[in-house]
């Protein structure tokens, strides 16, 4: 039987450790993307080949450098496939140039590194990003690309090696509603990853993504007024701060604790994403 005093100093840590969490900025270039993930958090195999403007982007960046100055350590290009994304030369000179101490990172499955150009790879250590490479099981030669952005002196992180068993989750969603928001926000491995999709900034990309889901499959996960903040409404950072640290109503929809699945390809069934 478990102690219910660890229980609640455990729940205690938890806490703690969120409230500790260093805030980060994610900038969705586009959710389309070169792997038919299972489950994908972005929707990516539900989503058509459909990029950011690039001048909304270098808004929400220039707006949002403007309120949270120094107290965001850290900014994300994103997708998707962030490396598909047509304009992100100047998606990197524009994060850069906002968010002028903070590092820098982008987001990808590796497997468009080899086709980049000489310009990208020279971008990326100017600008000094950090290209951050997910492991996925595939047949692919991921020590080869990592070694060649060492090569180039581009700064490389892995981020998550997916090619492990069961390294998958399962972020199912409840389509009546019905689940605890408060212990779904509490319980979330999304939590702190703010999403930026247009001029909105959400508390994870499973809310922020959610339309590719409506749209395939006829669903209704509806978007509440707070579920988000609109870009030029924000007038302080603590308006962030808040959003990522309450419940949101679309938390109702967040069924946990989640499943570890095994890396598959998607077929698109809503399954994948909806437990009826």
């Amino acid at each position: 039987m478990i102690n219910p005093l660890a229980k609640i100093l455990k729940g205690i840590r938890h806490y703690l450790r969120l409230k500790r969490m260093p805030m980060r900025l994610e900038f969705v270039v586009t959710d389309y993307c070169n792997l038919n993930c299972r489950g994908c958090t972005h929707y990516s195999p539900l989503a058509p080949r459909e990029f950011e403007q690039l001048e909304r982007l270098s808004l929400s960046m220039k707006q949002l450098a403007g309120i949270c100055g120094s107290k965001v350590k850290s900014a994300y290009l994103i997708g998707g496939e962030t490396l598909l994304y047509p304009h992100l030369i100047e998606a990197m000179e524009a994060l850069r140039k906002y968010f002028t101490t903070q590092k820098l990172y982008i987001f990808t499955n590796g497997l468009a590194l080899p086709k980049m150009s000489d310009e990208f790879f020279d971008t990326a250590r100017r600008l000094d990003f950090i290209v951050a490479v997910t492991r996925y099981p595939i047949k692919f030669d991921y020590d080869k690309v990592l070694n060649d952005l060492r090569t180039r002196r581009v700064k490389t992180e892995v981020f998550g090696d997916r090619s492990m068993a069961d390294s998958f989750f399962r972020f199912a969603l409840d389509p009546k509603g019905r689940q605890n928001a408060r212990l779904s926000h509490f319980k979330c491995y999304n939590r702190g990853c703010m999403s930026i999709v247009g001029d909105r900034l959400y508390p994870c990309s499973i809310s922020a993504c959610v339309g590719h889901l409506n749209k395939a499959h006829g669903m209704a996960f509806e978007h509440h007024d707070k579920d988000y903040l609109r870009i030029p409404d924000i007038e302080s950072f603590s308006q962030i701060r808040r959003l990522r640290e309450k419940p949101v109503p679309f938390c109702r929809y967040c069924i946990y604790p989640v499943d570890t699945v095994r890396y598959a390809p998607s077929k698109h069934g809503k399954e994948e994403w909806v437990e009826d």
